[in-house]
């Protein structure tokens, strides 16, 4: 099947690991905004273009080259941008954190939409070439 070897996939997979990641982080930040001495943590996002430079370089060959751990959980990172804390030492703004919430899901949202188009476009592929 050559959608297999689409690297589109490769990328929407990436991607939407991320961005699940990101969801979960963002759901901590939102679940401990009362938690006294939580610092938020949040993706850098030069984080990010890093780990997706470095998977455009790397192509492994043979079985024995170093395959990737697959964990992204190395990505997180407390939010020192967030300066101004509440009396208990906790810096979540929870406002912020909504904003970001939403503007994920949006994210996840047209990934997966993406991901079914080009799924669609191989369907359509395959039920043409099935009916010639």
């Amino acid at each position: 099947m050559a959608f297999l070897n689409d690297p589109v996939f490769g990328y929407l997979k990436k991607s939407l690991d991320i961005s699940v990641l990101r969801q979960e982080v963002i759901a901590s930040n939102i679940a401990n905004a009362d938690t006294p001495g939580y610092k938020a943590e949040h993706i850098p996002f030069k984080d990010v273009l890093n780990l997706a430079d470095n998977d455009l370089k790397l192509k492994t060959t043979n079985p024995r080259h170093i395959q990737s751990s697959g964990g992204l959980k190395y990505l997180i990172r407390e939010n020192k941008t967030n300066y101004l804390t509440k009396n208990d030492k906790n810096n979540v703004k929870l406002d912020e954190e909504m904003t970001m919430l939403a503007k994920n899901t949006l994210l996840i949202n047209a990934l997966t939409a993406f991901e079914r188009y080009k799924f669609n476009q191989y369907k359509d592929i395959i039920s043409s070439t099935k009916n010639v």
